[in-house]
């Protein structure tokens, strides 16, 4: 039996203001590509990248959906900690009957779906993301307290059968899993569970952290997120899990990469070289400038090399300053005095101008209009 594990899609998702729409669109072509080498597919959570997602981002997912359907893939799937989980199982037994099973949120026990092949069947049970009061309200039992605690009682609630091969879709954060800046995690790592919560199944097929790992010796797995969502995940292997479950305790696990259609990358160094036109690209890209004097309008010149620039940080001996997007934005609507004094006050160890240089570079602007006929850039 080989299935498909994917997670953690964020259909929806901006990039510092940016919509990754179309790359979204572009790898989940190519997810269906490699759903056709497959039995079945596993989607271990966030969906979508909100609770409430936008109409593109739903319809993507229904293209998505009804693709796999058509292509006679049954689909296990269940919702994460960003999606809203009646969304997820919206008309579910009408998704059923496509072959889509979804499960939005914990009733009080985990059902078993059967599927079959040479080696006898493969139980596969789906785990929404879940929290302690979760399953404590489900199951009506107070010494639920810890997300440990909730997830080795949602897990017993399974009943499995030894002789079968099972299978556990599930979203939460395994202890010893390395994790990024661009995901959630509660204070003091509270959310984190034992590998060992999960014994018992032959494969567990995880979401909620982005980078692809596999723990308690390969049977406990997350695919990772298909793309890249922040510039702290740009070294990251992104890509899918292929996992052939064969004989009972036979696992054959394979990490296929992904090519994105943009990437999410950093570049450095002084403006001239990394502003150089040959250099022009539509990646994702967050800039960091080693110029001691950062030459003037520095956003622009860099946009016309990468119009999809994301940040923008100047490090050198002085300053170690970052800006996102929306500083990006609030600062293409300064004139250049204010970006003067921005410039001056981080070379200054954080101390503004006074009033006599600010008088004489509002006096050197007004001279450079009157002389070009407009306002300076």
């Amino acid at each position: 039996m080989r299935f498909l594990h994917i997670a953690d899609l964020h259909l929806g998702r901006r990039l510092n203001g940016l919509s990754l729409l179309e790359d979204q669109k572009y790898i989940l072509d190519r997810l269906v590509e490699l759903a056709g080498d497959c039995d079945a597919v596993l989607i271990a959570g966030d969906v979508y990248d909100r609770p409430q997602p936008g109409g593109d981002a739903v319809r993507l997912a229904g293209d998505f959906l009804t693709r796999l359907a058509g292509a006679g893939r049954p689909v296990y799937m269940i919702a994460g900690n960003h999606d809203g989980g009646d969304l997820v199982e919206y008309c579910r037994a009408l998704l059923s009957g496509a072959g889509i099973h979804a499960e939005g949120g914990f009733d009080g026990a985990l059902h078993r779906h059967v599927l079959k092949d040479a080696y006898g069947e493969v139980h596969v049970y789906l785990l929404p993301f879940i929290k302690p009061v979760h399953v404590r309200r489900a199951l009506n039992d107070d010494a639920i307290q810890t997300y440990e605690d909730a997830v080795r009682a949602a897990v017993a609630t399974a009943k499995l059968d030894p002789a079968a091969r099972s299978v556990l879709v599930a979203h939460q954060y395994v202890t010893g899993a390395a994790l990024s800046d661009s995901e959630q995690r509660i204070v003091g790592g509270l959310d984190q569970v034992p590998a060992e919560a999960f014994d018992g199944f032959d494969y567990v097929a995880l979401g909620h952290l982005h980078a692809p790992q596999r723990l308690a010796g390969g049977r406990v797995c997350y695919a990772g997120s298909p793309l890249k969502y922040a510039l702290t995940e740009e070294h990251q292997r992104k890509g899918a899990a292929i996992v052939e479950l064969r004989e009972k305790g036979t696992i054959i696990f394979e990490h296929v990469p992904l090519r994105p259609l943009r990437d999410v990358r950093t570049v450095t160094g002084i403006l001239a070289d990394i502003a150089a036109p040959n250099l022009a690209s539509d990646d994702y890209v967050g800039a960091v400038l080693t110029d001691e004097l950062p030459p003037p309008d520095p956003l622009g010149a860099l946009r016309i090399v990468y119009p999809n620039l994301i940040a923008l940080r100047v490090q050198n001996s002085r300053t170690n300053a970052e800006l996102t997007e929306v500083e990006l934005a609030d600062a293409e609507r300064k004139d250049a005095l204010e970006h003067f004094i921005d410039f001056y006050t981080a070379q200054n160890n954080h101390v503004p101008p006074d009033a006599r240089r600010v008088g004489v570079i509002r006096d050197i602007i007004r001279e450079l209009e009157e002389g070009s006929g407009h306002a300076a850039d």
